[in-house]
């Protein structure tokens, strides 16, 4: 069970996990494996691999936005994958 998650439901497919700066990091509950978020900001937008830790695509962010991206997915790894699965029915 989640403790103290902070996410905010944008609609009633869409999850908000985090927002820094203009880039907001999201997980759609009406959508495909792998387990995966969606970025969006900054003038970019991109795909992010929870299983792989790796971007599935991305385009029109710079190598220092695609970083701290990471580093901010990485610190709520747990969190983004529990709220996945369970937008998802997956144990």
């Amino acid at each position: 069970m989640r403790g103290e998650l902070q996410c905010y439901i944008l609609d009633i497919y869409m999850v908000l996990i985090d927002q820094f700066r203009s880039i907001k990091i999201k997980v759609n509950a009406r959508d495909h494996n792998p387990p995966h978020c969606h970025v969006e900001g900054n003038g970019g937008k991109a795909r992010f691999n929870l299983i792989t830790m790796e971007f599935m695509e991305s385009e029109g962010f710079t190598k220092k936005d695609l970083m701290e991206i990471t580093q901010v997915i990485a610190r709520r790894y747990e969190e983004i994958l529990e709220i996945w699965s369970e937008l998802h029915n997956e144990e």
